[in-house]
């Protein structure tokens, strides 16, 4: 009779650690699509992912392993599933492969120290079960040895039995007794011990993970996949469209790539209101019904930022994973653009992102054209205007950005200003102009700063109002950018006080509320705030200095019937928060509910945070860098402005069209400094707030 071969792991150096551990580190997503891939390849009909906080397991129904695949494939890493030779080659069920590198079998090493592998053969109904432990991989004898291969054995707890013989005890969680009755014969089930995770999966958040990452294959009959018993649907892989193109199926095109014929199929969605993070928009391009290039990706167009923001767009290309070069990078989320099969690519898509968004603000601006045309009609308080008026500032509006369109009361405003510029005829000329340079797209930078002359020759008081806000919030984001880097605590405050909407729009809304800080005082001095008694201590010493009738770092902000709230505890950048700081806003957050309890509360604890160290999990209480505030109101600062200079972008790289959206550029100090030289009151209103600032 022949001997078995042993079953042992064969591994090279390190590469468990840069490969199974590095690579996959504390990102349970990536563990769990490689997990699912094997299902996909397995000819699974269904994977099922069991999930609680102390163990992970990931079973299937799909062929399994015999002896044969198990030594000599699985328990050899790095050993490719792909070659020349049967890069064609499909399942029973007609699938491509999706694994290729022989790699993810180190994925589980990213989370767990602890591995299970329960596989029966569909083919020979014989089970084996396989134990496999991280540190007894990473052992320090192995460290030391410098050879090119290691060998490890895993504990064997099952080599061949029959289906009938395996006992569901000696897995303590239940997880092979569900396995065995799902699996119907044939299958794999892999258990991850000892997590190493640093927070727990929240399953909603995973099920849109999961969905996006395999949008091809979750969208077939023939594959399923379930978390916790609840089956992956189209409605958590795919959001609802606002428009489709096309209205459902994909395009199909065949394109001449370095003289080589390629099948793409794409199709795309744009939805009315972006809820998912930025890193869920844009283009993912898959091989084989898996993720080659991750989002958010839009082959490099630029200018479109604001509409990229609403688009999810797939991408089928399998001839990527049938190139002789590996073009797509270890962990699926880049294509290596640059290889001479795959750049042409890059500029074909390009040009179909782009075409995807102009049909988009087409449409866009279709849908909003009556609800605008309502509004001007509507609206109360608005100058009266002719029809031919009315068709121009129309055409204005329902050009601009989603942003706009999706939310009434910032449209209203436009409108509202707008219009209210419109009626004086110096401010008409300029808004005319500066428009119709815009929308053509021989747009250069001579014609921009013109632009600019003309609005220098026209400065009157009938065309300051607009001009008078900007000026302001480019000064505000000017002195938020020098101070976030070493201001004082009061110069700060004084700051966020004067300019409440740094925080973000919603801050918009509210003001400075001195009879709010009052009253924390004294809830404080009387020990109605709990905890932190050093706060009364300071607040008793602070109470002896001239100007010190508050924390110097606590602001409170509120609309006109305390209906929203927002406290802010902020430290200087030179000092590192500490989780007594936000213990602290806590409890003033708690104490505000308990006084407003029909109030909207929120939270900011602003400061140093390397690392973010610091976290919230109130969803109402944010924990904020000075970097953070700057990057954020400067970035809805620039959206607006981008949304009144629409088109411009397609310029973003002319030095002196840069200069105008710059904090501090040339272009806008010398706009400021003679609009401010015309115009008195906006000139008090910078050398006070200066001095304010400088104290």
């Amino acid at each position: 009779m022949q001997k078995l071969k042993e079953l042992e792991l064969k591994y090279s150096h390190n590469i468990i650690e840069h490969l199974g551990l590095k690579l996959y580190q504390n990102r349970p997503t990536n563990v769990l699509a490689e997990l699912i891939s094997n299902s996909w390849d397995a000819d699974a009909q269904n994977v099922w992912l069991d999930i609680n906080e102390k163990h992970l397991a990931v079973y299937d129904d799909g062929e399994g392993m015999t002896r044969d695949i198990l030594s000599d494939s699985y328990l050899v890493i790095g050993k490719k599933k792909r070659t020349a030779e049967n890069v064609d080659q499909r399942t029973e069920k007609g699938r491509y492969m999706m694994g290729r590198k022989g790699i993810g079998k180190l994925a589980p090493f990213g989370i767990a120290q602890k591995l299970s592998l329960i596989t029966i053969s569909r083919k020979s109904k014989l089970c084996y079960w396989l134990e496999i432990d991280l540190q007894g991989l990473l052992s320090d004898d192995k460290a030391k040895n410098t050879d090119s291969q290691f060998n490890y054995k895993p504990k064997v707890v099952y080599d061949g039995v029959n289906i009938d013989d395996i006992d569901p005890k000696k897995d303590k969680n239940g997880y092979i007794e569900k396995f065995i009755k799902s699996s119907s014969g044939g299958g794999t089930l892999v258990i991850m011990n000892n997590l190493s995770l640093k927070k727990s999966l929240p399953i909603n958040q995973l099920l849109e993970s999961i969905g996006r990452r395999f949008t091809v294959t979750l969208l077939r009959d023939d594959f399923s996949v379930h978390v916790n018993g609840r089956k992956v649907t189209e409605k958590e892989a795919l959001p609802n469209f606002l428009m489709r193109i096309p209205d459902e199926g994909f395009n199909e095109e065949t394109i001449n790539l370095n003289g080589e014929n390629r099948v793409i199929r794409h199709w795309v969605g744009f939805v009315e209101q972006a809820e998912w993070s930025q890193d869920q928009a844009g283009v993912g391009v898959y091989a084989h019904g898996k993720i080659a290039q991750d989002r958010p990706f839009v082959f490099g167009l630029k200018g479109r930022e604001i509409s990229t923001r609403y688009m999810y767009g797939v991408i089928e290309a399998d001839w990527l994973d049938e190139l002789d070069d590996d073009v797509v990078s270890t962990d699926r989320t880049s294509v290596n653009w640059e290889n001479d099969a795959t750049e042409p690519m890059y500029d074909w898509g390009n040009k179909l992102v782009s075409q995807w968004v102009a049909q988009y603000r087409k449409y866009q601006k279709s849908i909003n054209v009556e609800k605008v045309n309502q509004k001007l009609s509507t609206l109360p308080n608005l100058p009266k205007i002719t029809l031919e008026e009315k068709s121009a500032i129309k055409e204005m509006v329902c050009s601009m950005s989603p942003k706009i369109s999706r939310d009434d009361d910032l449209q209203n405003e436009v409108i509202i200003k707008l219009t209210s510029a419109w009626t004086h005829r110096p401010t008409r000329s300029i808004i005319k102009s500066l428009w119709d340079r815009l929308q053509n797209l021989e747009l250069n930078e001579p014609e921009f700063l013109a632009t600019l002359e003309d609005i220098h020759k026209h400065l009157v008081p009938e065309s300051l109002s607009l001009s008078v806000t900007v000026a302001q919030k480019i000064y505000a984001l000017t002195q938020l950018n020098r101070l976030s880097i070493n201001g004082t605590e009061r110069q700060l405050q004084a700051l966020l006080e004067t300019f409440p909407w740094i925080l973000g729009a919603e801050s918009g809304k509210v003001s400075a509320n001195m009879q709010l800080k009052n009253i924390a005082k004294e809830a404080t001095l009387n020990g109605n705030v709990p905890s932190h008694g050093y706060t009364e201590k300071e607040l008793k010493d602070l109470a002896n200095l001239p100007d010190g009738t508050t924390r110097p770092d606590f602001c409170y902000f509120s609309d006109e019937n305390k209906g929203l709230i927002v406290i802010v505890e902020l430290k200087s950048p030179l000092i590192p928060l500490e989780y007594s700081h936000l213990m602290q806003l806590f409890s003033y957050y708690y104490w505000l509910k308990k006084t407003y309890p029909n109030a909207k509360i929120k939270g900011y604890l602003i400061g140093q945070n390397t690392g973010n160290v610091i976290e919230s999990e109130n969803p109402n209480i944010d924990v904020l860098t000075w970097e953070n505030v700057c990057i954020r109101s400067r970035k809805d600062y620039l959206d607006l402005l981008a949304t009144m200079l629409n088109g411009v972008s397609e310029h973003y790289d002319d030095v002196r069209v840069r200069d105008v959206f710059e904090f501090g550029g040339d272009a806008t100090r010398e706009l400021l400094q003679r609009m401010a030289e015309i115009h008195s009151p906006l000139n008090d209103f910078f050398e006070a707030n200066d001095e304010k600032l400088e104290r």
